[in-house]
């Protein structure tokens, strides 16, 4: 799908990715899966991850690989592993000191022959050596041109200084270098020496004919930073005058995110490998208590990065946590404790209280002795507060609707509530009405108008006249031009989308099929991106829908959202009937699942196949479309207005 004139959203990173992990590495690897590894802040173990997403790597086990040794080499300070793949094995390349000589750090090898470094056995291959005996740290690898090369940190023996350098070398083994190795960087600029004189922790880019190494230099306080330094690809790169130095850090504090000391990162790419990515270690707050070694606030971020029109990498500024953007929802985001039957969910601002509620279908699902779909009639809807403007909520009761007999009075079934607040302050709510209690599928289901003032008490009821006696589930928009849209399912003419206009959203004029291409159910229009959107329900997920004009709709191709199950809690199952809440750039797509309808039991028609439960997953426009991460951590934060 092409949108034209979009601009489109990068990824988006639930930053801090994982806390308290610092030098960290992201590896996508040719199996699919992305492998972290990082400095656990004991500094006294190497841990791997693996996941499908680089969101997913926050929720991935931590499966510890290798433990340090009690006493000698390898027994105090690990530091900054790195996971690389080498002629079909794995390499872990780290840093340790010993438990009697603290500072006497070297660079280790462990290897495996495993297909999953996760789960596979680790050797211990020995020290790499250097050509002498010094302060060493952060070993990174490459190939280029058919040579793999040795970037890493180490101090001069012969400098009375204690800075430590860049040095580059060729690899003769994964284990070895052969011959001299060449000085390419030492700290020369002011902002390589603040409290330390620290050039260290190098990742390597090969992009458009050049090859640049950024690394990161002085204390690992607020002044930690990233330089980068850039070769001809062509060139000999043991020659250190083919190497250029930024004469500015490339990547630094930024008070305006609440990030300080961002550095000693990597580099990966989405699946596609159509974007880069930035993974880097920062804390979220600049004084640091004592040593700063000694804090272990350093936690992981990764943001995507672009390309300057030089050829050089754009990698702009530390962004806000995701944190910092909203409260991390629940999972599920919410039960209904009564009837455990949540489903159909819309939200709308109690501007009275300056709170969130949610309204739902509240089902049966937990009722005896309740026969074929009876289960699903005779429903209320239910209501939750949200006290922290969407990330969890609380039950508050049932809405009070009054409907006349004509409509089945108390015996009335209550569908899929839409709200929206109208000029002079005052609530209308359009409820699909079942007038009845039944067992089957076979009876009117009308299109009821209610308003209120509190949003608890809904009088006024009024049949609305559309195109036949079997309408459900509608959305209402306010149109940019004044008056108010409808859409809704039109069970009779195959379950199509139509739609229906007004002026005051009290009388109706039908204007026939919207949409058609497949029957749907619950659809929400709404405008994010400079776009129009709508999403239904189909079934096997959630279809998507664009327009220019909220007349003409073009289906978005390549699959449907939810469609695919997620992971989390009572997630593993096709989502259904969204809403959707636009906050600024953002927006919230919220939806419900029947977690016991899979597998074996799919078919099954117990309490537990009944029950339904509500989530929340955050919208991303790519180049495909609308797209969602359901296993990504939700950060939730929905308007104060």
């Amino acid at each position: 799908m092409s949108v034209p004139g979009l601009s489109f959203a990068q990824p988006v990173f639930n930053n801090p990715l994982v806390k308290n992990r610092a030098d960290p590495q992201i590896f996508l690897h040719t199996d699919g899966y992305y492998y972290f590894t990082a400095t656990a802040p004991e500094y006294d173990r190497i841990e791997l991850r693996r996941a499908r997403s680089i969101n997913e790597l926050a929720m991935a086990d931590a499966k510890v690989i290798w433990r340090k040794h009690a006493s000698g080499p390898m027994s105090h300070h690990i530091w900054a592993p790195e996971l690389h793949f080498i002629d079909g094995k794995w390499y872990v390349y780290f840093t340790a000191g010993r438990a009697d000589a603290i500072w006497d750090i070297r660079l280790y090898v462990l290897e495996s022959s495993a297909a999953n470094p996760v789960d596979g056995e680790w050797l211990e291959r020995g020290q790499i050596k250097t050509g002498w005996e010094s302060f060493s740290l952060d070993a990174t690898t490459f190939s280029h041109a058919g040579q793999r090369y040795l970037v890493w940190t180490q101090r001069d023996p012969a400098s009375d200084k204690k800075n430590t350098n860049i040095y580059l070398a060729k690899m003769d083994t994964p284990l070895s270098i052969a011959g001299p190795a060449t000085l390419l960087s030492r700290p020369d600029y002011e902002w390589e020496k603040r409290k330390y004189e620290v050039n260290e922790a190098p990742a390597v880019l090969i992009r458009d004919g050049r090859i640049f190494i950024t690394y990161s230099a002085s204390a690992t306080d607020e002044n930690y930073c990233m330089g980068l330094l850039t070769a001809p690809a062509n060139a000999n790169l043991l020659d250190a005058k083919v190497w250029s130095k930024s004469s500015q850090p490339v990547f630094k504090s930024n008070a305006a995110s609440n990030q300080y000391g961002p550095g000693h990162n990597s580099f990966t790419t989405t699946a596609d490998g159509k974007t880069d990515v930035l993974v880097y270690h920062a804390r979220d707050y600049r004084d640091i208590k004592g040593n700063a070694l000694n804090d272990p606030n350093r936690h992981t971020c990764a943001q995507t990065f672009s390309w300057n029109a030089d050829g050089t990498p754009d990698f702009g500024q530390p962004g806000a946590p995701m944190i910092n953007q909203g409260k991390l929802a629940a999972r599920p985001l919410f039960r209904d404790p009564i009837m455990d039957g949540a489903a159909d969910p819309v939200l709308v601002r109690n501007t009275a209280l300056g709170k969130w509620w949610m309204f739902y279908t509240n089902r049966r699902a937990n009722a005896n002795d309740v026969p074929g779909v009876a289960w699903v009639h005779g429903t209320r809807i239910g209501i939750a507060e949200s006290d922290d403007n969407g990330a969890n909520w609380h039950y508050l009761g049932e809405a009070d609707i009054e409907l006349p007999p004509s409509m089945g009075g108390l015996e009335s079934t209550h569908w899929a509530p839409e709200i929206i607040r109208a000029d002079d302050g005052s609530y209308h709510m359009f409820l699909t009405v079942v007038p009845g209690i039944f067992n089957d599928w076979k009876h009117p289901r009308y299109m009821v108008h209610l308003r209120s003032q509190d949003l608890r008490h809904w009088r006024n009821a009024r049949v609305l006249q559309l195109a036949s006696d079997r309408v459900i589930d509608a959305t209402v928009l306010r149109l940019p031009e004044g008056g108010y849209r409808m859409w809704y399912n039109n069970e009779v003419d195959k379950k199509s989308i139509y739609y229906a206009d007004s002026v005051d959203l009290e009388k109706w004029i039908d204007k026939g099929k919207a949409v058609g291409d497949q029957s749907g159910e619950g659809p929400k229009v709404f405008r994010w991106k400079e776009q129009w959107w709508m999403i239904t329900d189909v079934w096997r997920g959630l279809a998507v829908y664009r327009s220019d004009d909220l007349l003409s709709w073009k289906r978005q191709v390549g699959g449907n959202l939810l469609e695919i199950p997620g992971h989390g809690e009572d997630d593993g199952v096709i989502g259904g009937h969204p809403d959707v809440v636009v906050n600024g750039d953002r927006a919230f797509l919220f939806y419900f699942t029947h977690p016991g309808k899979r597998g074996a039991d799919q078919k099954k028609d117990g309490k537990e196949q009944r029950r339904s439960s509500l989530q929340v997953v955050e919208l991303l426009l790519t180049e495909q479309g609308l797209q969602v991460d359901r296993d990504a951590p939700a950060y939730v934060r929905l308007s104060n207005d």
